[in-house]
């Protein structure tokens, strides 16, 4: 039997598996072997070796990242001054002052919608669909997305539905113009 085994290469595959086990196993060894002998040099017990080497290489990645951190805030604070020399400390260009101070136009029904959203706080587009007496969810969707697209409103997916909330906060350099009614 051992004879026909070895004539269909299933014994080679055997002989292969576990050559290369033992490989495997020696270099482990080895490995263990070396945190050894360095936790002995430092005279650190073998279990805690494993735990040393690897405190000591996150301590050497944070030190890493911290140089690159003060690297990146050096060229902030370099880039401010430059800005300061250019327009002075106290006067900005009109351009900055604009930042986030907008006008959105909104047509009725998104003003109807946004004191909707505001009385109950946070609705979904069946919530919507409801309240305008809407036949599909389409337009409901349609309109809060565009809405959330403007920045007006705030969208949460919360399982399978999506809601959204206005945050009056967030709106604080937002002029919403809606028509008369």
């Amino acid at each position: 039997m051992n004879g026909s085994c070895k004539e269909h290469g299933k014994c080679m595959i055997g002989d292969l598996v576990s050559k290369k086990t033992e490989q495997l196993e020696r270099e482990l060894q080895s490995l263990k072997d070396e945190i050894g002998q360095l936790a002995v040099k430092r005279d650190i017990s073998p279990e805690q070796g494993n735990v040393s080497v690897l405190v000591r290489q996150m301590i050497e990645e944070r030190e890493r990242t911290n140089k690159l951190l003060e690297g990146i805030t050096t060229k902030i604070g370099k880039l401010e001054k430059e800005m300061d020399e250019l327009y002075g400390s106290e006067a900005a260009p009109a351009e900055y002052d604009m930042i986030g101070n907008r006008e959105i136009p909104l047509s009725g029904l998104d003003t109807k919608i946004l004191n909707f959203i505001q009385s109950k706080g946070m609705i979904c587009a069946d919530d919507l669909v409801g309240f305008m007496k809407y036949r599909g969810r389409n337009a409901a969707c349609a309109r809060l997305n565009r809405l959330y697209r403007q920045g007006i409103i705030d969208r949460y997916q919360l399982g399978h539905k999506v809601f959204y909330k206005f945050d009056a906060g967030k709106a604080t350099n937002t002029l919403i113009i809606s028509p008369p009614q």
